[in-house]
C-alpha cells in the first residue's frame, strides 16, 4: 500500500486544528507547504528525515507559506552534520512562472540575505520549473504534470509509485478542465479541491478566482473512473455539504481529507 498523510485540508481560511491544504505521500514527497508543515511532520514521527522533494501546486500564500520554516529546519538539521547552509539535497518542484521567486523569498527570510539564487552564498535547493504537460522522474514516483486553471499559474500532479503501481492525483486549486478525465484516469485516489463546498460555482468565480465545488470533483471522478475521491480545500462550514453532494453523484468511496490522519490507498 501507499500512504497519504494529511497535514491540512483548509482553504486559505485556516480553522482550529486544520492548516491550509498540505499532504505527504509515502513520507518522502510533500505536496504544498502549509505554515505548520515542519511541526506537523515532527509530530507525526519526524518524517522530515525522509523528505526529499516538495511539489507546489501553486504559489498563492496558502500553498507555500511553509517553505521558509522548512528551509530553516533543514539548515539547523544540516548544522549537526557540519553542512549548515547546504540545501542541495532538497528538490522543489513548481510552475516556472512563480517558483524561483517563491524560493528566493523563503531563502531570504531564512538566511537574512536579500539575494537572488544566483547570488546566494549557500548551496540552494534544486529547482524543477515545469509548465504544461510534462513528466518528472522522482526516485520513488513517476510524476505526470499538467497545468491547472486557476487565478495564478499552477500545476496538477499524477504520482505513480514505482514499487507497487499505486496512483494518486492532486488537482491543486483549479476550475474544471475536460482534460482531467484522461489525466487522472483509473487513479487509486484523487485529492480534489472543493472550495465552493456543495456548489455550484458562482459564475463570476468561474472567471476570476477559478475554483471547483463538489459537483466538479464528482464529475472528474466519474470521467476519470477513479477508485476513491478525497475532497479538500474547503472552509469548515462547507465540508459536510460537499461530502453529501459528492456522495449523491458517485458510487465510489468519498471522504474528507481529515487533518492528522493517514489514508492508505
Amino acid at each position: 500500500m501507499s500512504t497519504l498523510r494529511i497535514l491540512g485540508s483548509a482553504d486559505w481560511h485556516v480553522t482550529a486544528r486544520n492548516d491550509n491544504s498540505c499532504y505527504l505521500i509515502d513520507d518522502c514527497a510533500l505536496i504544498d507547504a502549509c505554515s505548520t508543515s515542519i511541526m506537523q511532520m515532527l509530530n507525526h514521527g519526524n518524517h522530515t528525515l525522509k523528505l526529499n522533494t516538495i511539489f507546489l501546486t501553486n504559489m498563492n500564500h496558502d500553498h507555500c507559506l511553509g517553505l521558509a520554516p522548512i528551509l530553516h529546519y533543514w539548515m539547523v538539521r544540516m548544522a549537526g552534520e557540519k553542512r549548515m547552509g547546504d540545501f542541495s539535497d532538497l528538490t522543489i518542484v513548481g510552475h516556472r512562472a512563480m517558483l524561483r521567486r517563491a524560493v528566493e523569498l523563503a531563502l531570504n527570510i531564512v538566511m537574512d540575505q536579500p539575494q537572488s539564487l544566483e547570488q546566494a552564498v549557500v548551496k540552494t535547493p534544486k529547482l524543477v520549473e515545469l509548465e504544461g504537460e510534462c513528466v518528472y522522474e522522482h526516485p520513488r514516483f513517476h510524476v505526470e504534470v499538467m497545468n491547472s486553471d486557476h487565478a495564478v499559474p499552477g500545476l496538477c500532479y499524477r504520482f505513480t509509485n514505482r514499487e507497487n503501481g499505486k496512483v494518486i492525483g492532486f488537482t491543486g486549486d483549479t476550475k474544471y478542465r475536460p482534460e482531467f478525465g484522461k489525466f487522472f484516469a483509473n487513479a487509486d485516489a484523487l485529492v480534489h479541491e472543493a472550495s465552493f463546498g456543495a456548489g455550484p460555482v458562482p459564475p463570476i468565480a468561474d472567471t476570476t478566482c477559478r475554483h471547483s465545488s463538489a459537483i466538479e470533483a464528482a464529475r472528474v471522478a466519474t470521467e476519470a473512473n477513479v477508485r476513491r475521491l478525497i475532497l479538500t480545500h474547503t472552509y469548515e462550514p462547507k465540508r459536510t455539504g460537499a461530502i453529501e453532494e459528492a456522495k449523491k453523484r458517485l458510487t465510489i468511496p468519498v471522504e474528507w481529507a481529515m487533518p492528522e490522519t493517514v489514508i492508505e490507498y
